[in-house]
């Protein structure tokens, strides 16, 4: 996979439009449409590293020296690979509703993480 095959891929992913993904990274919408098709060869350090903040991926996977994005290389805990697979058995409509509710429990603090220790709200 190319280059520019990485960033569109990684683009689409984020549901971003070129246009958003040049207006974040700091370039026109005509740049990333280059980036994508390999018409720059070459690009610039400092481009690549915010494309690769903004897709939230390294430099070297973007450049396809790395044979997967950095999300996959992260070890998941028993109960992320729990929520996952149940995740994956849910059709379209249940995987939103499921996004939204973890979404309600997050937005209640009751169940939120604190920041500097890791440990439950509640616990805390």
């Amino acid at each position: 996979m190319t280059t520019g095959e990485r960033i569109r891929q990684l683009r689409i992913e984020h549901q971003m439009t070129q246009e958003e993904l040049g207006a974040r990274v700091g370039v026109q919408k005509a740049a990333i449409y280059k980036y994508e098709n390999g018409l720059v060869v070459n690009l610039k350090r400092s481009i690549l590293e915010k494309l690769a903040i903004v897709l939230d991926t390294t430099p070297t996977y973007l450049m396809g020296m790395e044979d997967s994005e950095q999300q996959a290389n992260m070890q998941l805990t028993p109960q992320q690979s729990t929520l996952l697979a149940a995740f994956d058995q849910l059709n379209e409509e249940g995987q939103v509703k499921a996004v939204e509710y973890v979404e309600d429990l997050v937005l209640t603090g009751r169940y939120k993480k604190c920041p500097a220790s890791g440990l439950d709200a509640k616990e805390a």
